[in-house]
């Protein structure tokens, strides 16, 4: 298991400095063991308590730190900025607060390993439909049961506060089970012991993090990602299934996501919203991580060839028209582990994302 990786701050502008403390200070694997405004403080901080990592503004970075990690973060980029981080060695320029996910990654990442045969942090999987019906909860249901049947500890988070889809989708009958309504007042401190007191156990061998059973206020950016974070530390595999607006929630759960499945149907409509999705995430520079699911593919006038030759990528699944998914929906039941098709490529496309993963 990764231990907490220790961190002392540089930051001279004391309400982004306090920002980042918050938020680093919230993760569950890294621990924030000292502060300092100037250079020199910060090297006595250096000093004082052995850190695995400084994060600090570039004009308080130095080559003489003593630490493994330099990480530089700013709210602006400049060409003295950067200049400074280089000459101080530093392994990554964050601008705050819009990559602060990317920065605590990298932060997480320099915690020293007291066994290294053990766990490393989980994978986030996001699932996104621009369009509706598109099988984003049919695919997010089936690759939780997919991965817990490898024997990867997994969690399905529903993030769709309005329609909370999942729920029906696993055949729950709402009956006092907690929600992601209960996490709400502690989202902007939230523990792995908040997040297990919330999660159901699905027969299957997977946890669940229902949405909703009525409407709920949206979260913000920050707070999902935090949730993310939490998960990552506590799960080989989190599935987030995301609402099909572009607001606050998606953006920031692709954020935090290594891979996005974004399953596309063959249609005009289902190429036209999925292309509109993707200029935005390209905007964000997320693009990279969205991987192209064909579903419910038969024959009609677009082909699965057509996906490769209209977005520039080959899908990473083609999932064919089958009429065992709607029967299976409408009973709340699962298609994994079942002797079909549809199952055996959602099986297949768990074991490839982990394995591009690996080899990534």
């Amino acid at each position: 298991m990764v231990l907490e990786a220790t961190v002392v701050l540089g930051l001279g502008e004391q309400a982004e400095g306090e920002e980042v403390l918050h938020f680093l200070d919230r993760l569950p694997a890294v621990r924030v063991v000292g502060a300092a405004s100037d250079r020199r403080g910060l090297e006595r901080e250096v000093q004082r308590t052995g850190p695995d990592a400084v994060v600090a503004s570039p004009d308080l970075l130095s080559a003489n730190l003593d630490v493994t990690s330099l990480l530089a973060v700013a709210g602006r980029e400049t060409t003295a900025g950067l200049r400074a981080a280089i000459e101080a060695g530093a392994r990554g320029f964050f601008l705050w607060p819009e990559e602060r996910d990317s920065l605590a990654r990298a932060v997480e990442r320099t915690a020293r390993r007291d066994d290294a045969g053990e766990r490393p942090p989980g994978k986030v999987i996001s699932l996104y439909g621009p369009r509706g019906g598109a099988g984003v909860t049919f695919l997010a249901t089936n690759l939780a049961a997919a991965y817990a049947a490898r024997d990867e500890s997994t969690v399905l988070v529903d993030l769709d506060v309005d329609y909370a889809d999942v729920t029906v989708a696993l055949g729950i009958v709402p009956n006092g089970q907690p929600t992601l309504a209960e996490l709400v007042p502690v989202l902007d401190e939230l523990t792995t012991e908040h997040v297990d007191r919330v999660l159901v156990d699905h027969p299957r061998g997977f946890r669940v993090l229902l949405g909703p059973h009525r409407p709920l206020s949206t979260p913000a950016g920050h707070q999902v990602a935090g949730l993310a974070h939490v998960l990552r530390a506590r799960f080989d595999v989190s599935i987030l299934h995301l609402p099909r607006a572009l607001g606050a929630v998606t953006r920031a759960g692709i954020s935090a996501s290594d891979r996005v499945l974004m399953p596309v149907t063959l249609d005009v409509l289902g190429f036209r919203d999925a292309r509109r999705a993707l200029e935005a995430f390209s905007d964000l520079h997320l693009d990279g991580r969205v991987r192209l699911v064909v579903n419910r593919a038969a024959r009609t006038e677009v082909v699965p060839e057509d996906v490769e030759r209209v977005f520039g990528r080959r899908p990473a699944a083609v999932i064919g028209t089958d009429r065992a998914v709607v029967r299976a929906q409408n009973r709340g039941e699962l298609l994994v582990g079942r002797s079909s098709r549809t199952a055996r490529r959602i099986s297949a496309l768990a074991r490839s994302l982990l394995e591009e993963e690996e080899a990534s």
